[in-house]
């Protein structure tokens, strides 16, 4: 049960689950804009077209994920030969997965009210400004994902669908308190074990391949040597930050900005006070503060009682007095009581701070007042230029919107109004954009079949604020069958990696049927120069081990008295290890901390969902019609 637990937080079953229950609009992946007729197919579900762009993409995210996961030995885990293969494989599973989870929402007949799509869409924080919705803010992120606003309400009536399905499915798991405590001494439990690792790169066959398994293979796999749908393009951006070299600013402007935002630039107020502290938060300290005010308020010298008594040290050399501060720089009830004092009533009574009783004395006001332009300028420079940029910004904005709808087979017209210049691209598919390209709205265009068959130029697509882009296809390429010429050497790779490892699965197999008949291999392991580790002993907690090697020494058996377990397993890396476990240290604690007790039940929880959850995808997989174009 633990084994699945740590399992379950790595495997694709727990990926799916997260990303269907995360809003999947918030994402807005490049799979959401690009399936439909025109473009790339590349499996068919249930009659329901999947682009390879979209798997492209979750090929790109899976490797993404495994990156971060793995980190340095990423390049290792990368470096085996079908480890690409492998990935693609869970990208298309995933994505197959995820629509069959939408088919199954539409069969069932889920339906979600317009009333609660409204209140979705008012509670994401994407939309809010100063903690409230802001429908200018919600249209304007709308335009720049090219979401129209059905399109979007449309998108969140589907996920709040799938998470209503989900809260059917997954949302009637229960723990019994004997699951719990069973769960605990499992996880309490210790293991000793030696492991053998068995390189499958040593069992390599020297072999050639010939060309009848490689012509077989490319012919049972042709779905994985597809080249996906590329288009170059040509293009034109207007950068509002890079306006700054077409604006200057003459003396005159920068006046008349000033005086027009003369209210921008005051100088706060601020004041010079002089304090006594007592250090404390006791009736003690307070008492000494009421002494001190009454001695005051009886004529005494302000600045002589500051440095006989306060116990600010600091302040107390120089008769008490603080440097000057503007309002909100102080601790809080300090700041108010420093702030109400005036030339008439000098004196406040007793405040308390965080640190202790004062009794504040105001020295000197200096009140807030207008800057000259003198003393501002610089910063009277940097907005009055930024405000030009923006205006120039929109005049070219407008200028580029009209040469671009007004001449549309080509860009030179939208180029020469802004004075910029038509920057081009090779060959790229959705997965590998150039980075400027690789934007949600400028994919959805590039790759819509209509837009490429009209070549005209596309309307202004925003990729920031101030930034827009124009776009014209120049070239395109479909999608289509790799040559078996150009993809030969990958495939002996991967013949060659699969024999190799067949090799070593026989060999560690044979290895396993001589020790569960108690025999030795000594003499094999010698041959092959190898050994099995030093006895290690395990926790469920361990880091350091490869994961699916922790899983199986877990899910062995209790050793007999004197007599081992074995199995073997495949490792992250593709190679195998075979097992000797050889003792289970038992600690039988008990639970009795509520919120330990709490957080294992909500992981038990979890669990048993994910494994609810993976039985409906197998159930719909089952019973999917599943097609490749190949087919």
């Amino acid at each position: 049960m633990l084994d699945k637990m740590r399992e379950g937080a790595q495997g694709a079953t727990a990926k799916i689950i997260i990303v269907v229950i995360i809003l999947s609009f918030a994402l807005a992946g490049v799979s959401s804009y690009l399936g439909g007729s025109g473009i790339s197919v590349a499996v068919n579900v249930n009659g329901e077209e999947i682009s390879k762009a979209t798997v492209d993409q979750a090929y790109q995210n899976e490797r993404s994920r495994l990156e971060q996961q793995y980190g340095e030995q990423f390049e290792l885990l990368a470096s085996t030969p079908n480890f690409n293969q492998k990935i693609r494989q869970q990208a298309m599973q995933t994505v197959i997965s995820e629509r069959l989870l939408t088919q199954a929402i539409k069969d069932m007949g889920l339906r979600i009210g317009d009333e609660q799509v409204k209140q979705e869409i008012r509670k994401m924080a994407e939309f809010k400004v100063d903690g409230n919705f802001n429908n200018e803010q919600y249209l304007s992120l709308l335009r720049r994902a090219s979401y129209t606003p059905a399109q979007f309400s449309e998108s969140v009536k589907q996920d709040l669908a799938r998470r209503q399905l989900l809260t059917m499915v997954l949302g009637s798991e229960f723990i019994l308190p004997m699951e719990v405590q069973q769960a605990n001494r499992l996880q309490a439990q210790k293991r000793v074990a030696s492991v053998l690792t068995v390189k499958a790169s040593d069992f390599a066959d020297n072999d050639s391949i010939s060309e009848q398994e490689i012509s077989t293979y490319y012919e049972n796999n042709s779905q994985f040597f597809q080249t996906a749908e590329q288009v170059s393009v040509d293009y034109v951006v207007l950068d509002g930050s890079l306006l700054a070299d077409r604006v200057t600013l003459s003396p005159d402007q920068l006046e008349k900005y000033y005086d027009m935002h003369a209210s921008d630039y005051q100088r706060s107020e601020k004041r010079k006070v002089a304090h006594i502290l007592l250090l404390g938060d006791n009736s003690a300290a307070e008492e000494k503060a009421q002494a001190i005010l009454s001695e005051l308020e009886k004529g005494a010298d302000f600045a002589q009682l500051a440095a006989e008594k306060s116990e600010d040290s600091y302040s107390a050399e120089n008769n008490g007095e603080l440097d000057w501060f503007e309002r909100g720089v102080m601790d809080p009830a300090f700041d108010d009581a420093a702030f109400e004092l005036t030339q008439e009533a000098p004196l406040s009574s007793i405040v308390k701070s965080q640190f202790g009783y004062h009794i504040i004395k105001l020295v000197d006001i200096q009140e807030s007042k207008t800057l000259p332009l003198s003393e501002v300028t610089t910063q009277v420079e940097k907005a009055a230029k930024q405000q030009e940029m923006n205006n120039l910004y929109y005049e070219l904005h407008q200028s580029l919107s009209e040469a671009a709808f007004e001449r549309p087979d080509n860009l030179d017209e939208a180029a020469r109004v802004i004075d910029a210049d038509i920057q081009h691209t090779d060959l790229f598919s959705a997965a590998e954009a150039p980075e400027l390209l690789a934007n949600n709205a400028v994919l959805k265009i590039v790759f819509d079949s209509v837009f490429r068959e009209d070549r005209m130029n596309s309307e202004l697509i925003e990729l920031a604020e101030n930034k827009v882009i124009v776009v014209h296809i120049k070239d395109y390429q479909a999608a289509a069958l790799q040559p078996l010429a150009d993809v030969s050497e990958q495939i002996i790779a991967q013949l060659q990696a699969q024999k190799a490892h067949k090799n070593t699965e026989e060999f560690v197999k044979s290895l396993m049927v001589k020790l569960n008949a108690q025999q030795s291999i000594e003499t094999i392991l010698t041959e092959k120069n190898l050994a099995f580790s030093d006895p290690l002993t395990f926790t469920r907690n361990d880091s350091e081990l490869d994961y699916r090697v922790m899983q199986a020494v877990f899910k062995l058996a209790k050793p007999a008295a004197q007599q081992a377990t074995y199995d073997w397993v495949t490792t992250s890396t593709d190679d195998y290890a075979l097992i000797e476990l050889t003792s289970v240290e038992e600690l039988d604690p008990e639970l009795k901390n509520a919120d330990q007790i709490q957080k294992l039940e909500q992981r038990l929880e979890r669990l048993f969902s994910e494994s609810t959850y993976q039985a409906l995808s197998m159930v719909l997989m089952a019973n999917a019609e599943i097609k490749y174009p190949a087919e």
